[in-house]
């Protein structure tokens, strides 16, 4: 039977009956899924949440100092978790860069073939250095992943919600022309 001979009750009940793995699957981190609830992170005892005003994001949490977590086998310095309305936008790991290939060869196995820019960018002593930047992007979400992040011993993996991080710019923009709001 032919999709397009079905109502759209019944399209819609077949699309139900697809497999989870058939419907497009958010991004995340060991089972933390963009868009999903604040709770999820906030409960557990390895992370700390605070609130802030970034352009992103109203609440952060981040793993604990005393806390371990690796990415592909390779340490993270540092977790961060991005929420706007108690909904996850967007995760933020920093790794030593030693380890960086090998965690965007276990994103590529996972994904498939990133795009590539590369860019030049400079120590303090004038030195330049090739910085390239591998994204994969996967419906609203994306995945980019930066060699040198701020410094050239630190890379970042960032895990994005696109149409969140828009979202959240244009109401805060919005909010900024308010004239009430500069009271």
């Amino acid at each position: 039977m032919k999709l397009s001979t079905l109502g759209p009750l019944s399209f819609s009940l077949v699309l139900l009956a697809l497999p989870a793995s058939a419907q497009a699957e958010r991004l995340g981190f060991k089972g933390v899924e963009l868009g999903s609830n604040l709770a999820m992170i906030a409960s557990n005892p390895k992370f700390e949440c605070h609130v802030v005003t970034t352009p992103i994001a109203d609440k952060i949490c981040s793993l604990r100092t005393s806390e371990k977590e690796t990415i592909a086998g390779a340490p993270i310095d540092s977790l961060f978790y991005f929420y706007d309305r108690s909904q996850l936008t967007g995760i933020v790991l920093n790794l030593p860069e030693t380890r960086f290939q090998a965690v965007v060869a276990a994103l590529s196995d996972k994904y498939g073939a990133p795009g590539l820019r590369t860019e030049n960018v400079k120590n303090l002593k004038g030195v330049a250095y090739e910085n390239r930047v591998y994204r994969w992007s996967r419906a609203q979400d994306s995945i980019q992943a930066e060699r040198f992040s701020g410094r050239l011993d630190k890379s970042s993996i960032r895990i994005s919600d696109e149409e969140a991080a828009q979202r959240v710019r244009q109401r805060r923009a919005l909010l900024a022309r308010d004239p009430r709001q500069d009271l």
